[in-house]
Formats: C-alpha cells, structure tokens, sequence
C-alpha cells in the first residue's frame, strides 16, 4: 500500500517486516537519537528471526486471533527503509488496538513519520474491525506528539512514570483514534 499525505510528504510503502530487515532493525535499534524516547532491545540475529516468526508472519489484520503485526516502512521514491510501524490488537472484545513507530534519525524532519503512521491507520481502518487506535510518546518527544496531532490523535492523558527509558523511569503522553472520527474526516 502506498499513501501519498498532502502537501510535500513523502510516498511511503509498508512491507511486512521478515528476516531481510533484520540488519535494518538492529542498526534502527542501535541510534542513540532514536533509543532515546524508546525502550528498543537489543536483539541477536536468531532472536529476531525467531521473533518474526512466532509473531509477526500473519499479514491478514482480519485475522480474528491474531495479535501484533509489525511492517518496514519503505520510502518509495528511493525504496530505502525509513522506519518500522507496528500495530498490537489490545482487546478484540472492544476493538482496541495500539501502534507504534520509530523513523531512522536520517529520515527525521522530512515527513516520514507522519506519512507511515498516516499508512498504518488507513491499514488498520480499512483492512481490521478494530474501532479505536491508541499511542503513547515519551513527553520529552515533542516530534512524536506532532505525529498524532497531525493524524488526528487527541490527547487524553499522561501515563506517569509509564516506561522505563535508559534507567529511568518517563512519563508519556496517551493519545487516541477513533474510527469514527477518521471516516469522518477521510
């Protein structure tokens, strides 16, 4: 699927992610720019593949027990990867689900991360059942804020003391989507 956002946005693509962005994922894992908001692990090449297969090979969001998903955000005019998105069913009983992101330090700044997550809620919308999206972000990361508020996330909160961040324990913002009101406005 490619989205195109408005404006000068980049065209992203997201492939479901497999063993080829393991190398990928570990340098992503490894920016200090990028580790600093996010609590990313470390993973050795077997861990990765293992996690890929236990629990990112279902492609099919209408998979009514299937849980988390995971996808390489490509950028398509040059077919570099920029990023990873994710997306978690959270209750299926309510059709919650939560997604995350984390955009390469060298595509920051150039709309990558509003594009891919524009992308996995347009996915998530048109291909699961599920009628509302939640995200966090560390409320140091005022870049990440400006990506919900731009996909038409409300704040809802603070979660204090929510992850544990380099050692430290950070607060983090909650935000929320609700099917509903993207229909409305897409």
């Amino acid at each position: 699927m490619t989205v195109k956002m408005v404006d000068d946005s980049p065209d992203v693509v997201l492939k479901p992610i497999d063993e080829s962005d393991i190398d990928f994922c570990q340098s992503l894992a490894s920016q200090p720019e990028v580790r600093e908001h996010q609590p990313l692990k470390q993973r050795t090449v077997n861990e990765f593949r293992e996690e890929v297969r236990l629990l990112y090979s279902e492609p099919d969001l209408s998979h009514p027990t299937h849980p988390k998903y995971k996808w390489t955000v490509i950028n398509e005019e040059t077919g570099e990867k920029a990023g990873i998105v994710s997306f978690d069913k959270l209750d299926l009983e309510h059709k919650i689900g939560r997604i995350g992101y984390t955009i390469s330090k060298k595509f920051w700044g150039r709309g990558f991360g509003t594009a891919a997550v524009a992308a996995l809620i347009q996915k998530i919308f048109l291909e699961s059942d599920i009628e509302r999206i939640e995200a966090d972000c560390s409320i140091h990361n005022p870049a990440s804020v400006r990506i919900l508020e731009k996909n038409g996330f409300g704040l809802e909160g603070i979660k204090r003391s929510y992850l544990q961040i380099d050692g430290q324990r950070v607060d983090h913002f909650s935000f929320g989507l609700l099917r509903f009101d993207w229909e409305r406005e897409n």
